[in-house]
């Protein structure tokens, strides 16, 4: 293989066929161009953080992208990138070209102010990645499971647990409740919530919604999305005080569906809440790493801080 029939560049208009083409031969599941958009460009980005090696056929054998999010960081608002979709066609799996492709986007990402790269690859995944200099583990992704049980106490007659719509204007007022409760988290308002959930174009999911009986204001809301016997909590938001108050109202909930087991990612921080709760704390096979960019976080303000769900991927 000679280099010099390869080109090595950032996205260009025109190139999402060639992606969607790739991704189907890596991962043998068809990407459709309105999953393409939703994911790249669904909130109106009007920059694709992508980069690709093109072939001498102009075939697109190699691909690293990078979707934008707007994130709460120690009290302020930042940009941070999540990466994705990373995917070279056997033949051209060499260190140098991988090197190459992937430092594009942190590079460009950086000149636009972002300060942070993050992924969930799986570790074993990462190990090349890591030699190359180009990704550092922050920390383990840990998987939180549960026996349902119906919870028999006031909460069930002082808390209402209700469906809701990723219109209702409470959630933005909820998030701006708690968002400097989260060391560095996606924003999770109303923008993000639709587009993620009720915008997905290969998923289902329940938006549910926390408040007193007798009042209105929200007081934390879930994500949830059914897998047979099993209840997934894709998502959530809540204050530290009612934390208990909202898993409780989410368990009792999957009973009445009969499902059998409640299931969610956490960082490691929140594992004593969750174990008092009755959960079980495993690792998963997935972690967090940071991109090593120079003008980006370092891992130790990203250790320990960060807050994240299943919904913060892009495969669940």
């Amino acid at each position: 293989m000679s280099e010099k029939k390869l080109t090595i560049r950032l996205y260009k208009p025109g190139d999402e066929q060639g992606i969607i083409n790739l991704f189907k031969e890596i991962f043998k599941r068809e990407m459709t161009l309105e999953e393409w958009q939703w994911k790249y460009t669904g909130r109106g980005n009007k920059k694709v953080y992508s980069s690709v090696t093109v072939n001498e056929n102009n075939q697109i054998v190699a691909h690293y992208g990078g979707i934008p999010h707007r994130m709460m960081y120690q009290g302020r608002e930042v940009y941070g990138l999540a990466i994705g979709d990373v995917m070279v066609q056997p033949h051209y799996r060499e260190f140098k070209l991988f090197r190459e492709l992937a430092a594009l986007v942190p590079d460009e990402a950086a000149i636009d102010g972002f300060i942070l790269g993050y992924g969930f690859p799986q570790e074993r995944l990462l190990r090349l990645s890591e030699k190359l200099g180009l990704y550092e583990k922050i920390e383990d992704v840990f998987e939180a499971n549960k026996e349902v049980q119906f919870h028999k106490n006031m909460n069930r007659l002082l808390y209402k647990f209700f469906p809701m719509t990723y219109d209702d204007k409470r959630i933005d007022i909820l998030w701006e409740s708690v968002k400097k409760d989260f060391g560095l988290s996606v924003v999770r308002d109303r923008e993000y919530l639709k587009w993620r959930y009720e915008k997905h174009p290969l998923f289902s999911y329940e938006l549910w919604g926390l408040r007193k009986r007798w009042g209105r204001r929200l007081q934390g809301l879930a994500v949830l999305r059914k897998e047979e016997d099993k209840m997934l909590i894709i998502d959530f938001v809540v204050s530290d005080n009612l934390f208990s108050i909202l898993f409780q109202k989410i368990e009792n909930y999957a009973f009445s569906l009969g499902k059998k087991n409640l299931s969610l990612w956490h960082p490691e921080y929140l594992t004593d809440k969750l174990t008092e709760l009755g959960f079980s704390i495993n690792k998963t096979v997935t972690c967090i790493p940071r991109t090593t960019h120079e003008k980006g976080l370092k891992k130790e303000d990203l250790k320990g801080k960060f807050f994240y769900t299943m919904g913060d991927t892009d495969f669940l």
